[in-house]
Formats: structure tokens, C-alpha cells, sequence
């Protein structure tokens, strides 16, 4: 059927995923969608967002981006990619600006903080995960968190993330400080940075 290779076409050209806007707006009826979904050559992942059966589906981390299009990776997730903290998440940490609502499906489980645009979008950098750019904090604005959020991550957590940073050949001091100011968390880094450095 000519509409549903079509369809397919939105799909491949998107690396395997397709939104229901995108369908209708190629003027393409939801019956199509329901049809592809019957047939199994498509999967839903959530509300208004569909993989083909076909495409691999990438890493976790890949489908959470597309499933909380404006979200970043953080806190625990970041520290996690940068190899700062040995702990490993059980779900996925994202940031997302307070006024975004995001409807979250079961699987992969992601915990979202809601953050002011001022804090959400300072220091956002991207990185190349399988076929996907993934925003995530620069490493040096995810050490300052694990200060700014020391009182939820804990102090375990706050001193391994500025233990293994420290430890780093390429670690950038003026940077770190640089996000320690905007953040407010200036004074605690310098205390940590004369007593570790």
C-alpha cells in the first residue's frame, strides 16, 4: 500500500521514529497508524510517539531523548557518563524547565527535575550517543550540582564526583569556577578544591 510506505518513509528518514504530528501533517490519517500497529511493523513508546519494529532501538539513554524531546541528562546520569561517580542509576536523571509537562511512559523509568529556564539551560553541551546528539551538562556544571544538590545526593556522592574530577589530567579549574559562581556554590568548591588540591 502506497500510503503506508509513506509512512515508513517519515520513519526511516527520522532514524526509525515518527511522531503522530509529523504523520498528520504529511496528511497521513491515524487509521495508518493504527493499521502499522496491528501489523506489528511498528511499536508505540508512548503517547504520540512510535519506533518501527524494525529499526534497533539504540541505547536507553538514546529513547529517553526522544521521548522528553527538551529534557538534559543530569545529576546522576551525567555523573554517570563521565565516569565521576561509580554509582549506577537505576533510572534515567533528566532536567527539564519547570514550565514543560512531560507524560512519561512506563519503561525506560526516568526521574525528571523541574528546574528554572536560568539554571535548566546554563552549561547544556551534546554528545554523540549511538545515532543520536544527547544534551547533557558539560562535565564541570555537573560537579558544581553534586555540590548545589549535596543535601539530596548526599555527601557520599558530592565527594566522589569532586574526588574523581580532581583527579583528572584534563580537569579545567577555571571552568569549574566559572559555573561555581553562576550556581552560587563558589565558596564550598574553593573550601573542597584547597583541601583536595
Amino acid at each position: 500500500m502506497k500510503k503506508e510506505e509513506a509512512i515508513l518513509e517519515i520513519f526511516r528518514r527520522n532514524k526509525g521514529y515518527a511522531r503522530t504530528g509529523e504523520i498528520l501533517q504529511a496528511g497521513f490519517h491515524n487509521y495508518y497508524l493504527d493499521l502499522l500497529l496491528k501489523k506489528g511493523t511498528i511499536i508505540k513508546i508512548k503517547r504520540g510517539l512510535y519506533r518501527l519494529t524494525s529499526s534497533s532501538a539504540g541505547s536507553e539513554l538514546e529513547e529517553v531523548c526522544r521521548i522528553i524531546p527538551k529534557g538534559v541528562v543530569c545529576l546522576f546520569s551525567a555523573w554517570d557518563y563521565y565516569e565521576l561517580s561509580d554509582f549506577v542509576p537505576p533510572e534515567y536523571h533528566i532536567a527539564i524547565e519547570k514550565s514543560h509537562k512531560v507524560t512519561l511512559p512506563k519503561y525506560p523509568p526516568v526521574k525528571l527535575y523541574y528546574w528554572s529556564e536560568a539554571y535548566w539551560q546554563l552549561g547544556i553541551t551534546y554528545v554523540n550517543i549511538g545515532a543520536t546528539k544527547v544534551p547533557i551538562y558539560e562535565k564541570e556544571k555537573s560537579v558544581c550540582d553534586a555540590v548545589r544538590f549535596s543535601n539530596k545526593v548526599g555527601k557520599d556522592i558530592e565527594k566522589e564526583v569532586l574526588r574523581n574530577f580532581l583527579k583528572e589530567r584534563d580537569r579545567n579549574i577555571d571552568k569549574l569556577l566559572h559555573f561555581a559562581r553562576l550556581l552560587r556554590v563558589e565558596n564550598p568548591i574553593r573550601s573542597y578544591l584547597n583541601i583536595l588540591l
